[in-house]
């Protein structure tokens, strides 16, 4: 069930972008984390990258985001309603469509093997009239799933495999090396190109960064 899932995510909402998306630089590039001043926000936690931003709620592996647009002090999302920003060094101020206010901290974060925005170029169910996306930051992978819409969560990563985070898999302390194998991904890396294989071998994508 959970490798079941796990495929599709890779490789099924993947192929279901159709709409275009230009790549850009931030000045909201890294991550971001409520400071825990006053009620807290929907999300609370912020990933910037490119063009793309990501959230996550409190206690929740899951991350949600969409591309976006800056324009003067607001973030635009094509699907949803704007926010209000204001940027002042490691401190980012967050205004979003229904008034409340809230403060993020810059954090800390590292750099993903495979980091980057990349565009897919070959591969299973491959349309070249779509432009379909993976995402890799930090220790998070996401996907563009609908639209301007993307999907990820926390993948470790270990030697040339990658699998999510013991936590999104529900998993217990008991795991075994076997399981990780079956659920994990493997990837090549040659330069601006990456190749990702499904964990039976069967399937198998190609991608172009672009960011």
């Amino acid at each position: 069930m959970k490798k079941a899932i796990l495929i599709f995510v890779i490789f099924c909402t993947l192929t279901a972008a159709a709409a275009g998306q230009q790549i850009r630089p931030s000045p909201l590039e890294g991550r971001w984390v409520w400071d825990e001043k006053g009620e807290g926000p929907e999300m609370h936690e912020l990933i910037f990258f490119g063009n793309v931003m990501l959230g996550t709620m409190e206690y929740y592996p899951v991350y949600q985001g969409a591309a976006f647009t800056l324009t003067g002090g607001t973030i635009v999302f094509e699907d949803e309603d704007d926010w209000e920003y204001r940027l002042a060094g490691n401190t980012l101020t967050i205004t979003d469509h229904y008034g409340e206010r809230h403060t993020y901290t810059k954090a800390a974060m590292g750099k993903s093997p495979i980091e980057g925005i990349w565009k897919q170029t070959e591969g299973s169910d491959y349309d070249p009239d779509d432009e379909n996306f993976m995402l890799f930051t930090g220790d998070i992978m996401a996907v563009r799933s609908h639209g301007d819409s993307y999907m990820g969560y926390k993948a470790d990563f270990r030697g040339k495999v990658f699998h999510p985070s013991l936590e999104i898999l529900g998993f217990g302390e008991g795991i075994t090396e076997k399981q990780l194998l079956e659920i994990s991904m493997e990837y090549r890396l040659s330069g601006n190109s990456l190749t990702i294989i499904s964990p039976d071998g069967d399937e198998e994508i190609t991608l172009t960064k672009v960011y």
